[in-house]
């Protein structure tokens, strides 16, 4: 009997572990999945705010007048530091 009882008690071990096993793999798989997902998700604000960017919409003016302002200030700086600190 005690031959038994051993075998029965490392069969429930067995399934045990199979089952701890089975759960930890589907964790894994899972966030692999919401990685994959939050990539997903990354590339499609990207694209998304690249065609509103480019658009004749509202947001592709304003992002336009803000690329304008942000060129005329990159060539503007320097010559107003230059005549702010070395002309004054």
């Amino acid at each position: 009997m005690s031959n038994m009882e051993s075998l029965e008690s490392q069969l429930s071990e067995k399934e045990r572990q199979m089952r701890v096993n089975g759960r930890a793999l589907a964790g894994i798989e899972a966030e692999k999945r919401q990685k994959e997902a939050r990539g997903y998700a990354v590339m499609a604000s990207v694209l998304g705010y690249g065609e509103g960017a480019l658009g004749n919409g509202s947001f592709g003016k304003v992002s336009h007048i803000a690329k304008l302002f942000c060129i005329g200030f990159a060539m503007l700086a320097p010559s107003l530091l230059i005549w702010q600190v070395l002309l004054k």
